[in-house]
């Protein structure tokens, strides 16, 4: 058997599209200002115009990409002779600011150049239209790859931010197995102890604790299958042992397996009412 893990401290929740679209802009048109919830690029096709945002102004012309960060007051402007046709993607997610570091845009620069063919990989996004979410993450990513040209990672991949990702993917992907903390920095190439240490640090619990944790959840999910006996429940995360696994699951939740779901079948019985 050959066993690959891919070492992307990334999960869904980091980074994903909300809103894309296109306009031709007439003449002067302008937005704003305006406050965004979320971060959102403008990439300019053709035509030129203006942005101001923290007090700046910046002149913008094909070929570019602004950036408009969350809670941050713009204004922008299509050119009164060249009014621009831009295409725009709004995203959002835990790492969205980490993304943006390696790009060149920054807090105090928001314009930059397209060098790196990112305006074809947008427009391969708006042209997706109306389209099911796996369809557009599977254009969304080449976008991201082709907008931090390769440097995602590079930048800081020995940080303990990012060694604590890796181990964090690491137990869910083996959350169904026994995991110990010396697999797991095994795995990443450093010591037990520097993982133990970074890891309390920046979780705030040990790594053993997180282990148990994401195990305890996970069970009780399954648990609301009533086809899965205890014993079945207590093998798929890890656990041949159903009074250990009670133990642990009584430890998190303080009530047994059996009165959880118990509970939990009452409550959906209850909801049916409502």
């Amino acid at each position: 058997m050959k066993l690959y893990y891919a070492k992307s401290p990334l999960i869904s929740s980091d980074i994903y599209p909300m809103q894309y679209g296109e306009q031709q802009c007439g003449n002067g048109y302008s937005f704003g200002p305006a406050v965004r919830n979320f971060y959102l690029i403008h990439y300019i096709y053709s035509g030129q115009g203006e942005l101001h945002i923290n007090n700046k102004a910046y002149k913008v012309h094909a070929g570019q990409f602004f950036l408009i960060y969350p809670k941050q007051t713009a204004y922008y402007k299509a050119d009164d002779n060249e009014p621009w046709l831009y295409r725009w993607i709004e995203f959002d997610g835990s790492f969205s600011e980490k993304i943006m570091t390696v790009t060149g845009f920054s807090h105090e620069n928001h314009v930059i150049n397209d060098d790196n063919g990112v305006g074809i990989a947008l427009k391969n996004i708006i042209d997706l239209g109306w389209s099911d979410f796996e369809t557009i993450m599977s254009h969304f990513w080449p976008f991201i790859a082709a907008l931090t040209k390769g440097k995602l990672l590079k930048k800081d991949e020995n940080t303990a931010e990012t060694y604590v990702s890796y181990a964090k993917n690491y137990i869910r992907s083996n959350v169904h197995k026994r995991i110990s903390v010396s697999e797991i920095a095994h795995f990443l190439n450093i010591d037990r102890s520097h993982l133990a240490r970074i890891f309390k640090s920046i979780c705030g619990i040990s790594t053993q604790q997180f282990i148990i944790s994401l195990k305890m959840e996970t069970a009780s999910q399954s648990l609301k299958k009533n086809s899965m006996t205890i014993k079945e429940v207590a093998n798929s995360v890890g656990y041949d042992n159903q009074m250990e696994f009670s133990k642990l699951f009584k430890k998190h939740f303080n009530m047994t397996p059996t009165q959880w779901r118990e509970q939990e079948f009452f409550q959906q019985s209850i909801n049916n009412y409502e």
